[in-house]
């Protein structure tokens, strides 16, 4: 089987594209063929115009669509597998695609399918707007990109794909991280059975450690530091338990952190590296999501899993699909600090809860989320689809 892999890559190395390195890698361990194209938003600041011609490509791309077709009758794909197709691509690629008798399974990452900016957050708080009756003019009316050229962009790129159904009339299979994420795009019109569940894997090795929980002695948090993390939320829980060390890994950028106030049993440890984050991981007692968005599949889940911490996260989105409510977590009420300042203190206290917690969240990233299990559940997909 030979797959094709296309894929916008973002301006700066993001989750998403950790995800599509991994698959490759995984095809390729397989014996797969895996060719791929590639373009990167790193690009459009070395184009003349750059910025106001990605606006146009977002719609339809005659260069690309062109050196698509000629890849494809080159190299003959099994499969073409979709990820990212903008600014520089265009879903206007898809029926092109089709024509030509290849199949097209897309993963899907975030909610671009269905809210221009893919997050449904905007202005600080969760937004299904573009779901509704004006679609995509709620993007632009509340100018949810900052900037009047960028929210434009955005919604007439996720209208032309609408309105031509490039996304419906043309992939055959949409792989969702959650089941959250598949309801929402069924409710909104895709068809449920092309809509499969394929969430991301941990793609380290797995191996069994013993734990000495007296020996872990902070709250973690790692990730982008950033409002729809949740941070505020997460440093006014710290500030109400004061007797609890805290410790945040991940950048910052000096203009969020000076909004910030900073409790002092908190402390920002910066970007690590993975030896320095293996560690951090290693010594905490307990780990903390505060997100205030839908964020799709946090890859800080399975790692924290596999280093059998217990964790904390928002009850919403399909969280709880990862984070079981009392089984390899707790979950607490969304937005609200004393919930979650409460359900670290009850883990705190306790031991044998956060050893158990701990044990079950690694047995769930064996079972569920290894890059095995990953694999073996996308070659059926293909399978299926190809017969």
């Amino acid at each position: 089987m030979k797959i094709l892999i296309i894929h916008n890559k973002y301006t700066s190395y993001s989750g998403e594209e950790a995800v599509v390195e991994a698959q490759i890698n995984l095809l390729k361990s397989k014996g797969y063929k895996v060719i791929t194209y590639f373009r990167s938003s790193a690009e459009i600041p070395t184009i003349r115009f750059g910025k106001l011609k990605s606006f146009f490509t977002a719609l339809y791309n005659q260069k690309t669509i062109r050196e698509i077709k000629s890849l494809i009758k080159k190299e003959q794909p099994t499969i073409v597998h979709i990820h990212n197709l903008y600014p520089l691509i265009s879903p206007a690629i898809l029926p092109v695609i089709k024509k030509m008798g290849i199949p097209i399974v897309m993963t899907v990452h975030n909610y671009r399918l269905l809210c221009p900016n893919g997050l449904f957050f905007s202005k600080g708080e969760i937004c299904e707007k573009c779901t509704g009756k004006s679609k995509e003019l709620n993007c632009i009316s509340n100018n949810c990109e900052n900037s009047i050229f960028k929210s434009v962009g955005y919604a007439l790129r996720n209208f032309w794909a609408r309105k031509n159904e490039y996304y419906k009339n043309n992939v055959a299979i949409y792989l969702c991280l959650t089941e959250f994420q598949k309801m929402k795009l069924v409710s909104n019109g895709f068809q449920s059975d092309k809509c499969k569940i394929l969430s991301n894997s941990y793609n380290k090795e797995i191996k069994d450690f013993d734990v000495n929980i007296k020996e872990r002695n902070y709250v973690a948090f790692a990730g982008r530091i950033s409002p729809e993390k949740g941070v505020p939320l997460l440093l006014e829980a710290a500030s109400k338990l004061p007797h609890v060390k805290f410790k945040f890994a991940g950048f910052c950028s000096k203009e969020f952190k000076d909004q910030l106030v900073i409790p002092k049993n908190v402390i920002f440890k910066g970007m690590l590296n993975q030896q320095e984050l293996a560690k951090f991981y290693k010594n905490a007692k307990i780990f903390v999501l505060s997100s205030i968005w839908y964020e799709g599949f946090p890859m800080v889940f399975p790692e924290a899993m596999a280093h059998k911490l217990p964790i904390i996260a928002p009850n919403m989105a399909g969280y709880p699909e990862i984070i079981e409510h009392n089984f390899n977590g707790i979950l607490f009420s969304p937005n609200d600090s004393n919930s979650l300042a409460s359900c670290i203190e009850k883990l705190w206290n306790d031991n044998v809860l956060c050893e158990q917690y701990g044990k079950n969240g690694f047995e769930k990233v064996q079972n569920r989320y290894s890059s095995k299990v990953y694999l073996n559940t996308l070659e059926q997909l293909y399978s299926n689809l190809l017969n």
